[in-house]
């Protein structure tokens, strides 16, 4: 059930994300579309370009084919005597996998991770490279979407805008969009922090019953 899940969620946040953020664009476009004259994206669809959301969803993806292979191998080893070796591998996979999970959580957690400083710098980088303010682009528009709705500006301050001209969202509001995004990551850790150890407890389970 969990390696559906995620290779569900997987498939929709790589290949069909408006399906996911339709809802979240409609609200948030619905917020600043009168309070600013740049422009931001016309639809849920247009975010299906959006930075790294391909890259997790298609990790989403594999994770959740890996998971429902080795249940299937679990299950296998379980039912046949035949097949005891099955069930020995389905455990020894899990139990990478969940320290994996673990690992990548805690990079997430801690905001100076390599994790964090390998997101801020792509994203450094498409500002530097790509972003226009007056761009009709997936990341320049969501960028602005982003910025107008959180009152933040760039990935850590204004500076990420080098030469550039940036909007005057930055002029009263130079807090950077990344650092509003692990702010709110903390501000809700505990219950994080209880959605994981949920999912590792159902992971858990899974292993002792097979």
């Amino acid at each position: 059930v969990i390696g559906l899940a995620f290779l569900v969620v997987g498939v929709l946040l790589a290949f069909l994300p408006g399906t996911i953020l339709s809802s979240v664009y409609d609200q948030v476009k619905a917020a600043v579309s009168s309070t600013t004259t740049y422009n931001i994206p016309t639809s849920a669809d247009d975010l299906k370009n959006l930075p790294l959301l391909f890259e997790i969803g298609l990790a989403l993806f594999i994770l959740g084919t890996i998971l429902f292979v080795i249940s299937f191998l679990g299950c296998c080893g379980s039912c046949c005597k035949c097949c005891r070796f099955m069930l020995i591998l389905f455990a020894i996979v899990m139990l990478c996998l969940m320290i994996a999970q673990l690992v990548i959580v805690t990079m997430f957690y801690v905001a100076d991770s390599p994790l964090h400083k390998t997101i801020r710098s792509v994203l450094k980088d498409k500002i530097t490279n790509e972003y226009d303010e007056q761009g009709e682009d997936t990341f320049s528009t969501s960028l602005n979407l982003v910025q107008h709705y959180f009152e933040c500006c760039g990935i850590d301050s204004p500076a990420d805008f080098g030469s550039k001209h940036y909007q005057y969202v930055c002029e009263t509001n130079t807090y950077g969009c990344y650092s509003k995004l692990t702010d709110l990551i903390q501000s809700n850790i505990i219950w994080a922090g209880l959605a994981f150890a949920g999912l590792l407890a159902l992971e858990v389970r899974h292993v002792a019953l097979d």
